[in-house]
């Protein structure tokens, strides 16, 4: 991502010089090389899932850029608004291979180069695909994390001009991938694979590993699409997953489809890891002080008030992300079933001394919800956090004093009388 005002003046000539090569036409001499650039996983959220960018460099026409698909403009009027409803353009950008590669000596992350075997038209092709691709009329396009990203407009580029076959089917044997890893010198932080049984949210999670409360974040707005069973196509969403892919394709000819593998920038920060207190740790923490709460009726309130109000709140947030963005994956959100909007109302004109039958019903509707999925929840076809766990046990326990007449319970509470 890059910011495309406050440049200072030695960037503003690098910029007149890359729209130069956007603007006209360029014959590609026999020394010219095209490669995938990949770089490695950062630590802040925005970067680490990686990210892919096609590198053209051609000495005998004093060319060595970077075509970057994973760029936006902060100045974009509504910017926080259109990001959050999934309507912000991002574009095709081209730099200089020194200027692109400042982010990444900065933030310690490694970069891998692996340069494609082209004949001298299929060079001419790409190149002349991604300059065009990248003019002010063409640059730009609804970006899409899972479907149209930095990573899979270069696949989708490349299997348009090359029809490469990508991988063997259904899956490719280990080692294969250890060939692939003594090539790359890359250190990975999962075992990448090509067996047709994750979904496009289990392969987020190998990179979330460090960011508990990130996951729980993304777990929480995603809906059904993202447990979608991914394919091999499916995989190149993520530059590590299509870095491998490039190592494993071949060519209409039978040849390789990388020729050439470098590791160009070394990784010298570590992956962060996770703290102690991780979206598990704290709700199941919530959990006790839910328990605890009853040892009085006016904590107890407090406690139903809070946390009733929560998942309200997480409802809403959830409907939003569900009608109101573009966002295809956020969609059709079973999350919906214990963070119930319906909450808002329900629980502030409802108590333990006097509650209307429409209250008692809607507790009881409450209740039955979060009951069944405690014991159904491994069968649920979304993906749910961990952490959600102890938040739908922690909704149906609180519910059953404004549902029913618990033994003992309801008594403690000051005798729950229904008009």
């Amino acid at each position: 991502m890059i910011r495309t005002s406050g440049l200072p003046l030695f960037m503003f000539i690098g910029i007149f010089l890359i729209s130069s090569v956007s603007s006209r036409a360029i014959t590609l001499s026999q020394e010219a090389e095209i490669s995938l650039l990949t770089a490695s996983p950062g630590n802040e959220l925005y970067s680490v899932f990686g990210h892919s960018a096609m590198r053209v460099m051609d000495s005998q026409n004093n060319l060595d850029i970077v075509f970057n698909y994973g760029t936006f403009d902060f100045d974009t009027p509504n910017f926080y608004l259109k990001f959050v409803r999934g309507q912000l353009l991002y574009k095709l950008s081209v730099t200089t291979m020194e200027y692109f590669m400042l982010e990444y000596e900065f933030d310690g992350r490694a970069v891998y180069e692996q340069i494609l075997e082209l004949t001298q038209d299929e060079k001419q092709d790409v190149f002349d695909f991604m300059r065009v691709n990248s003019l002010p009329e063409n640059a730009y396009y609804q970006y899409d994390f899972f479907y149209d990203n930095c990573a899979t407009r270069i696949r989708d580029l490349i299997h348009y001009i090359l029809e490469p076959e990508w991988f063997p089917f259904p899956g490719i044997l280990p080692e294969s991938l250890a060939e692939i890893r003594s090539m790359l010198d890359y250190e990975f932080e999962y075992e990448p694979s090509f067996e047709m049984n994750r979904t496009l949210r289990d392969m987020l999670q190998p990179f979330l590993t460090g960011m508990p409360w990130s996951t729980f974040g993304i777990d929480l707005a995603l809906g059904l699409p993202a447990d979608k069973i991914a394919t091999p196509w499916d995989f190149m969403y993520l530059p590590d997953e299509m870095l491998i892919a490039f190592a494993l394709a071949r060519r209409a000819d039978g040849l390789p489809l990388v020729k050439e593998h470098r590791l160009i920038l070394q990784c010298t920060t570590p992956i962060t890891q996770a703290g102690f207190f991780t979206p598990n740790r704290v709700i199941w923490f919530v959990f006790i002080i839910a328990l605890a709460s009853f040892i009085t009726p006016g904590f107890s309130r407090i406690f139903d008030l809070s946390f009733f109000t929560i998942l309200g709140i997480t409802g809403i947030v959830i409907l939003f992300l569900w009608f109101l963005t573009d966002h295809l994956t956020t969609k059709s959100n079973m999350n919906i079933l214990w963070a119930i909007p319906t909450h808002l109302y329900f629980i502030w004109v409802s108590n333990y001394k006097h509650i209307k039958a429409t209250g008692t019903l809607y507790f009881r509707i409450v209740s039955a919800i979060s009951f069944f999925m405690l014991i159904l929840w491994p069968f649920i076809p979304q993906g749910f956090n961990s952490a959600f766990y102890p938040i739908v046990l922690a909704s149906f326990i609180k519910s059953l004093p404004y549902a029913f007449e618990v033994p003992f319970l309801s008594t403690h509470l000051t005798g729950l009388k229904r008009q």
